[in-house]
């Protein structure tokens, strides 16, 4: 299915068999009248899904349970739009999220492995685990530099507790050479960095040259890249 379409993504729902595929494509269609079916879907994703995610939270015990009827819940759709309101979603539910890329041949097994390893852990986490397909690129620090690449980004809702979830789904993705979303959340320390990027010595060497005035530089950024 991730040849045969331009876009496509699924959701693995913990504690679930349940799958989530969400696919795009370009099309002459004619466009017809949506706003009924994505106000539909908005609905179950964000206020139905808020319910659920505060029983959750005040009830953590019942985040497997609350998972499952979210994989069973999710409505069949289809829609036929401008792409700047199709691929536009709102997000009302807040959460804390991670992501990492692997190389794409590891998909399946890192997807296996951290499916088992929430069962094991008994990890109190019903918000589903997104995964999508990145053709490979040739910039220097991109997540998918010089590999075509599996993301896979997994979720906690806000006001739960992430942590030890986050720290053992990291050792996994890490162990399939992964790489960190630059704009999420993850551990990783300037020395692994330079392992999981091999230009990223090259890019930081470049941001000096042209940003020598540290102008594009924050705090965080200072911190986790060393730079004074």
């Amino acid at each position: 299915m991730k040849k045969e379409n331009e876009h496509f993504e699924f959701y693995l729902f913990p504690y679930s068999d349940q799958v989530q595929v969400k696919i795009m494509n370009e099309t002459r269609t004619k466009k017809h009248s949506f706003k009924f079916e994505k106000w539909k879907v908005a609905t179950i994703e964000n206020k139905a899904f808020w319910l659920l995610s505060e029983f959750s939270r005040n009830f953590p015990k019942s985040s497997s349970q609350i998972s499952k009827i979210s994989g069973s819940s999710v409505p069949n759709s289809r829609m036929v739009g401008p792409s700047h309101e199709l691929f536009s979603t709102t997000r009302n539910v807040k959460f804390n999220e991670m992501e990492y890329s692997i190389p794409a041949e590891y998909m399946n097994d890192a997807t296996l492995e951290i499916q088992e390893e929430i069962k094991n852990k008994r990890f109190n986490v019903h918000f589903p685990i997104e995964c999508r397909f990145v053709q490979g690129d040739n910039f220097l620090i991109s997540p998918a530099s010089m590999r075509d690449s599996a993301y896979i980004a997994i979720h906690m809702y806000k006001g739960m507790p992430h942590q030890d979830y986050f720290n053992r789904i990291e050792e996994i993705l890490q162990s399939y050479n992964g790489r960190p979303h630059w704009g999420k959340m993850h551990s990783m320390n300037l020395e692994r960095l330079n392992h999981s990027y091999p230009s990223l010595s090259n890019f930081l060497t470049i941001r000096s040259q042209l940003d020598k005035n540290n102008i594009f530089v924050n705090a965080y950024l200072a911190k986790l890249f060393k730079i004074e």
